[in-house]
């Protein structure tokens, strides 16, 4: 079978589709797509809230919660433990399926009756109240898709089995980490990116079992370094203690060296490591993922995101520890195999599709909520063989009718839900994390756009007024609420965070969480890959990155990289 280039019907853009890719959809016998990879991933992207919250009431007890849902959506939305409990039944929600609607319309219907759980939590989850996505952990504080054993997390997202961190991305097996993208088995760090294995570490780049190193990058077994020079031990703590980052402005002098100073040292193509036959960025442990970013010990993927443990599927986000899947968006769906089109997944499913929030079920087809059920259509029961029946008759009757979005698009089955069912603007969406529009450009895609009302609260402290080192700060600052120099929202410390920064030396953030984390992204690649060539003299490689020809980085391939660091 020969490579296929289509047509967007999107973006316009052309896309190709790959052999394998046939041979994949075939398997879960699904049709191929006609949108282009990027425009799948944002359409997957525009059902995932994770950090707009809001205030308000479960509608099944009536205490206070904090919900991903605001107070205008239609459906009843419930607290964690009333959601789980049995005081409501999903199955009376059910209705039978009407031939002369499209089936996106009906589901449409459906969607907007059905209870919602007000935040993604589960299992055995201790004191994680302001926090969305959060998974047998404890004490997560306005943070995002933590999972495993984590425990002492503030404003921080993608961690796994970490504990005490502040400000951080993507982390895995960690401890006390502050301000740091793609950390790995490190401990007592801060101000590191794309590092393991690392000890008593400060501002590095690509650095791997290192400690007590300061402002180095591409560092391979070192210790006691500064700039990338190596010192002796006492040499070393002289220099330290003349540099203090506990001094905001301090700090900030040697964040702006730091950037600059790195430029000097060549990147390799991508962060994959221990990866075969794989492309993307920030892989491992892999085998044939491709076009994946930030996934690990998989198999068999293609356009996959944070999705690790996974094996023969395409076009996932956030699925873990499962198998054979299309088109997931988010949730986990841990332990399941045979899904597709899932917007937010649940544990132990099979054969599932058009599904939102089940689990522990099997044969299950544009079903909301169901527990443990078998053979539901639209939340109602059938026969097994009534139901399969029901399903090919549905199937064939998206085809002929299909849905028709504001944009033209024509969705079929085959098709992922359309964004504009989506109960989020794209603005509060992860969507707009990794593909930012402004609202003109969200509107003209067709996407929903979200007119947030910020608090108000009294300022009692601008961020100018803090005090600049760290040692100068009492515990009075817990009293002030102050306002961010940037967008001049308002935020608070707590007292975690207070006793965390003075162990760490790490001054008072001016800041607000949401400001800080947006500076973080603007520091990780783009989950996009340009086709260039190594940028070392008298190499021919070619590869696929996720450096855009434009940007200043020298770039090798991984040959030459490891020439250079080892």
């Amino acid at each position: 079978m020969k490579s296929e280039v289509k047509q967007c019907q999107n973006c316009k853009n052309d896309f190709i589709i790959e052999p394998d890719d046939f041979s994949f959809y075939e398997k879960m016998r699904v049709s191929t797509p006609t949108f282009c990879p990027e425009c799948r991933f944002i359409r997957r992207l525009c059902w995932r809230n994770e950090r707009s919250l809001y205030k308000r009431i479960c509608d099944l007890c009536k205490k206070n919660i904090i919900s991903m849902y605001d107070k205008d959506v239609t459906f009843p939305v419930y607290c964690p433990d009333c959601w789980r409990s049995d005081a409501w039944n999903p199955m009376e929600y059910g209705k039978e399926y009407d031939f002369l609607k499209s089936f996106f319309d009906q589901f449409k219907e459906l969607f907007y009756k059905v209870p919602r759980i007000s935040v993604w939590s589960l299992r055995n989850n201790i004191n994680v109240e302001y926090a969305n996505f959060v998974y047998n952990s404890k004490n997560i504080y306005l943070s995002y898709s933590i999972i495993d054993d984590s425990e002492d997390i503030f404003f921080s997202s993608n961690l796994d089995d970490s504990k005490s961190m502040i400000d951080v991305y993507n982390a895995s097996k960690s401890e006390f980490v502050y301000e740091s993208i793609g950390s790995v088995k490190n401990y007592n760090c801060k101000y590191t990116y794309w590092s393991s294995s690392c000890v008593d570490c400060s501002f590095i780049l690509d650095c791997i079992n290192c400690s007590d190193c300061f402002a180095c990058v591409n560092l391979r077994n070192q210790k006691y370094c500064i700039w990338n020079v190596e010192y002796s031990k006492e040499e070393y703590l002289n220099k330290i203690k003349k540099i203090n980052i506990g001094s905001y402005e301090s700090l900030q002098k040697n964040i702006r060296e730091f950037w600059d100073f790195s430029l000097k040292f060549p990147r390799k193509y991508t962060r994959i490591l221990n990866s075969h036959n794989s492309s993307g960025d920030e892989l491992r442990d892999c085998k044939n993922v491709n076009y994946s970013f930030n996934c690990f010990n998989s198999e068999n993927a293609k356009y996959g995101y944070r999705s690790p443990s996974i094996k023969d599927a395409m076009d996932i986000n956030h699925f873990h520890n499962a198998e054979l899947a299309y088109e997931h968006s988010t949730g986990g769906s841990f332990n399941s195999s045979n899904i597709k089109f899932i917007i937010n997944g649940g544990d132990a499913t099979n054969g599932l599709e058009y599904s939102d929030f089940c689990h522990s079920s099997n044969n299950l087809f544009a079903c909301i909520g169901i527990k443990s059920k078998n053979y539901c259509i639209f939340n109602k029961q059938y026969g097994k063989a009534e139901y399969f029946e029901i399903v090919e008759k549905i199937k064939k009757q998206m085809n002929k009718m299909p849905y028709i979005d504001k944009k033209g698009n024509e969705y079929k089955y085959g098709e992922f839900f359309p964004s504009e069912l989506s109960p989020f603007g794209y603005n509060e969406t992860v969507a707009n994390d990794h593909f930012p529009l402004e609202k003109e450009k969200i509107l003209e895609g067709g996407y929903n756009w979200k007119n947030k009302e910020e608090n108000k609260y009294k300022i009692t402290k601008k961020a100018k007024e803090l005090p600049d080192d760290i040692k100068d700060v009492d515990d009075s600052i817990l009293n002030e609420v102050i306002e961010c120099a940037q967008s001049k929202k308002a935020f608070k410390i707590t007292p975690f965070e207070l006793q965390f920064y003075r162990r760490m030396n790490i001054p008072i953030p001016r800041l607000h969480q949401d400001e800080r984390y947006k500076k973080r992204l603007t520091l990780r690649n783009p989950m996009k890959l340009w086709h260039r060539k190594c940028m070392h003299k008298d190499c021919v490689n070619e590869f696929e990155t996720p450096y855009a020809p434009e940007r200043q980085e020298i770039i090798y391939c991984e040959r030459c990289y490891q020439q250079e660091v080892y």
